[in-house]
């Protein structure tokens, strides 16, 4: 019988982007929709509607509709005081597609009212009518909604072609109260696995590649873009690894795992006992490669002396050990900067509920205050405090950090709380930290969206992140590297990655201009109806049309330089394009 997938590792977990909501101990966060199969619910098809009007960024074609995939997400189901499951709560992995060779994930979010304990939900799957899973569901996500993983269920080899699949809740009749439907405890359905062919075909014969350092044993997928930068990689973790334990005035007892994955996850990584960070040409989200690399490394060398660490605490010393969140940043401006604002979120509500905080709020808010204990008492005692405050301190974690900021500061949070504000208040930040801010925020707002519509494997609330080495072990080097690829994911993400380029630039106004395209895209549920998102779309089309994906693209009105692959090459190209009449066209590649 396939295993329930397990997510506590041996460590505790942080993520540079969220890992759970904080208890005795750190979890795995939540699993979420990925892939819904062929007969599940999907939104409605979305359409391109280019306007006569006369662009103000860059010239469009003439008027025309143009069928878009719809995204991938669709409305939750909910169903009150009943335990039920339908199509729209059951998802496959890998994303975006099964092929012949793959094993298959089976994630399960089902309706298990409150007062119903997760742990005694059974669920058994079927594929054409053979069990290849069932157990216990696993838990109750931030959102408190139940699911469960069942990992490498299936292995699809040699079973390329329609299956179907069904999936039984409460097989065995043993739930009575708050299951009064019993009928609706059953799906059934049909899903494809396809034959890969081409670049899938390659994709899915990829294999595992490694290397080793004096820091580390590092992990690749052959033929991605960390295998084809890896003699460039390689020194930047050697030096972020070498910060993080100079900062920390502890040096690694073992040399760590790190694995560099060909997508976006979260913010960019996560670490327990191995380090798991995102490395893809077209890396919409995570910020500075060097500082991912330094603030992961954080959280592995931690542990070493502060096992027992809280969430509020780790991320706080990461984000400082890194020396910026996503840049090099000065940490007390940036949390003047929010206060400034009036964004910054009061110290017990943070500490007792991090991660749903908004992500950039919550990790600039925890390092300024790391920042400022620092500075007060200097690094020996904080790293004593930080090793001693634990979850067992005190009936809820800020109460802990309280009983041991008495202890090792002679001041209470709300005192430590007072004299931290006071002195960001007394003094303001420079318009220009403000306005990095401000768009920042919007700009991982925006991304975070664009994930939860079109990309919801990588959003930290819904990734399923498994132990890479059990991936390595049992499952495909696709779980860590297969995502969405439509014209859509690589329109947005390239539209994305343009506005970051702005805001690290300083030029916060295009980068402003260019979210709002994005985020009108959005709320149109992928209507393109603005000239420049219309030029981005008909840039990764002429792209398309040679082979070329799209990784980046300068857009200066009717011309535009990218950077593109060409599969099966992994090397970058540079390609500079014009508008001609309608079309896009590359005029050197």
């Amino acid at each position: 019988m396939q295993r329930i997938a397990s997510f506590l590792l041996v460590a505790s977990v942080m993520f540079l982007a969220a890992c759970g909501r904080q208890t005795a101990a750190d979890t795995l966060p939540s699993t979420a929709a990925v892939v819904a199969p062929t007969q599940a619910p999907s939104a409605p098809t979305t359409q391109l509607i280019i306007p006569t009007a006369e662009p103000t960024t860059a010239p469009v074609a003439s008027p025309t509709t143009i069928l878009l995939p719809s995204p991938t997400g669709g409305p939750a189901h909910i169903v009150a005081n009943d335990l039920a499951i339908d199509a729209a709560d059951i998802f496959l992995y890998p994303v975006s597609v099964v092929y012949a060779g793959d094993k298959v994930t089976f994630q399960l979010l089902p309706h298990v009212p409150e007062a119903i304990n997760v742990s005694d939900v059974s669920a058994a799957i079927y594929v054409d009518g053979q069990q290849v899973a069932g157990g216990p569901l696993d838990r109750r996500n931030w959102n408190g909604q139940a699911e469960g993983v069942y990992e490498w269920a299936w292995d699809t080899t040699g079973l390329a072609g329609d299956h179907t699949i069904e999936v039984v809740l409460d097989p065995s009749d043993a739930i009575q109260t708050n299951d009064e439907d019993a009928g609706n405890n059953r799906v059934t359905m049909t899903t494809t696995v396809e034959v890969a062919s081409g670049q899938a075909a390659l994709d899915v014969a990829a294999t595992w590649q490694t290397a080793e350092i004096n820091c580390c044993i590092v992990h690749v997928v052959s033929d991605t873009a960390a295998a084809r930068d890896l003699d460039t990689l390689l020194p930047q973790l050697e030096a972020a690894v070498g910060q993080a334990a100079d900062r920390l005035t502890v040096q690694p007892s073992q040399k760590i795992n790190v694995y560099l994955i060909d997508r976006v996850v979260g913010q960019g990584g996560f670490a327990g006992a191995d380090m798991v960070v995102s490395y893809a040409d077209r890396q919409y989200a995570g910020g500075g490669v060097y500082e991912l690399l330094v603030h992961e490394a954080t959280h592995i060398l931690d542990q070493q002396f502060a096992p027992r660490r809280i969430s509020f605490m780790a991320e706080g010393l990461a984000v400082w050990a890194s020396g910026g969140h996503y840049k090099p940043e000065d940490l007390t401006q940036r949390a003047a900067a929010l206060v400034a604002m009036q964004r910054n979120v009061p110290l017990a509500q943070l500490i007792d509920d991090f991660y749903p905080v908004q992500h950039e709020i919550g990790y600039l808010e925890a390092g300024g205050f790391v920042t400022y204990l620092i500075d007060r008492a200097g690094w020996g005692t904080f790293k004593e405090f930080y090793s001693d405050v634990s979850a067992d301190d005190g009936p809820t974690l800020s109460a802990a950090v309280d009983a041991n900021l008495q202890r090792y500061y002679g001041i209470t949070l709300a005192q430590a709380e007072s004299d931290w504000l006071t002195g960001l208040k007394s003094n303001p930040p420079p318009a220009v930290a403000i306005d990095d801010l401000q768009t920042t925020i919007r700009y991982y707002d925006i991304a975070r969206r664009y994930q939860a519509l079109y990309d919801p494997t990588a959003h930290y609330l819904n990734a399923w992140l498994p132990h890479p080495t059990e991936v390595r072990e049992f499952g495909n080097p696709a779980d860590l590297t297969r995502r969405p690829e439509t014209e859509m994911n690589v329109t947005l993400e390239v539209m994305l990655i343009a506005a970051d380029t702005s805001m690290r630039a300083g030029d916060y106004s295009r980068a402003n201009v260019i979210l709002d395209s994005v985020e009108d895209i959005l709320d149109r549920d992928g209507t393109i109806i603005d000239p420049m998102a219309a030029s981005y779309l008909g840039i990764v089309r002429a792209a398309a049309e040679y082979g070329y994906e799209l990784h980046a693209v300068d857009l200066a009105g009717a011309t535009a330089r990218a950077t593109a692959t060409q599969a099966p090459d992994p090397r970058l190209k540079n390609l500079v394009m014009e508008m001609r009449g309608q079309n896009w066209v590359i005029l050197s590649h």
